[in-house]
Formats: structure tokens, C-alpha cells, sequence
């Protein structure tokens, strides 16, 4: 189970587009303001992820793939963590999964909130991928979490404090 820190642009986030709670998103973005510890949010290798795409879905994610050769994870859960890490201009700290031992280890950090409880950790590695193919057939499009936030930015889908805030660390 490998901890990193990684880019806004390097994971392939959820399409829940905009996140689904303003109170939520802003409840991290302060908590990331101010230098919280944010828990890790779970991901996936996307040459694990992609074996389980095909047809129309996996021509889409070439495509993806070609024009964002650093986006190298798929996200399972933290939104509105991600979001936030981005708008305030922090790395987002991640916790891999590569194996479904590494989703055992992952549980274990529940009780020590380095790992929110979410859906993934009920599941196999395989049956994450699998949930995910059927994500993405019903929501067909991938985006970072980088173009995410700025695409939320840009149609003012979330508090003007937090788009100054971005704007500003980005200048």
C-alpha cells in the first residue's frame, strides 16, 4: 500500500460535476487553508483500471490518455477533498491500491481518520475496477481533477471567496 502525494492534473476524478455539497467543499477548503491534515484518497493505477474498459469506453479513455499523459490514477472517493486541495493549491495526498490487500491495510486507517470510511473498502480490487467501468458508461467522459476545478472556477459553481482564493495562488 503506497501513500503519495500527487497533482491536481495526475488523477482522473469521479463526474460528479459540480461536487454535490457547497458546505461540505467549503468545510475542507478551510480545513486545507488553514494546513490541515486532509485523510488520503483512495485511487487506482489506470493501467489497472483500463484492462477492464472496452469498445466505446476504451476508445474514449485513449483519447483521455493522449491528451493527459500525466493523469496516471483513477480517484474512488474525495471529491470535495480533491477539490479543495486544488483550489487552495496543495498537493492531494493518495493512498494506492494495487492489490485488494492494500484495501485491507487501507481499512486499518479508518480508526485513525488517515482513511475516510467509503464503498471501495467493501470491495476487491477487481470489483473497484469493475464499479468504475460502470461509472464511466454511465457518465461517458474523463476529466482531472485539475480541469474539474478550473471548469468549476470558470461557470462559478462554487463561493466566490474560493475562486478569488485560486485565482490569486495561481498569479
Amino acid at each position: 500500500m503506497k501513500k503519495l502525494k500527487l497533482k491536481p492534473d495526475e488523477i482522473i476524478t469521479l463526474n460528479d460535476y459540480p461536487v454535490h455539497s457547497d458546505k461540505v467543499l467549503k468545510e475542507y477548503f478551510n480545513k486545507c487553508e488553514l494546513g490541515e491534515e486532509i485523510p488520503f484518497v483512495p485511487v487506482i493505477r489506470k493501467g489497472i483500471v483500463r484492462k477492464y474498459f472496452a469498445g466505446k469506453l476504451l476508445k474514449k479513455f485513449k483519447e483521455f490518455e493522449k491528451a493527459n499523459p500525466k493523469a496516471g490514477y483513477f480517484m474512488l472517493d474525495g471529491s470535495h477533498r480533491t477539490t479543495a486541495l486544488t483550489l487552495t493549491g496543495c498537493t492531494i495526498p493518495v493512498i494506492v491500491y494495487e492489490k485488494t490487500k492494500d484495501i485491507r491495510g487501507a481499512r486499518k486507517l479508518v480508526a485513525t481518520r488517515q482513511v475516510l470510511k467509503n464503498g471501495t473498502l467493501d470491495h476487491t480490487l477487481e470489483e473497484n475496477c469493475k464499479i468504475l467501468n460502470r461509472y464511466f458508461k454511465g457518465k461517458f467522459y474523463f476529466m482531472t481533477v485539475e480541469q474539474k476545478t478550473k471548469s468549476m472556477v470558470k461557470e462559478c459553481k462554487i463561493s466566490q471567496d474560493m475562486i478569488r482564493f485560486y485565482k490569486k495562488i495561481l498569479h
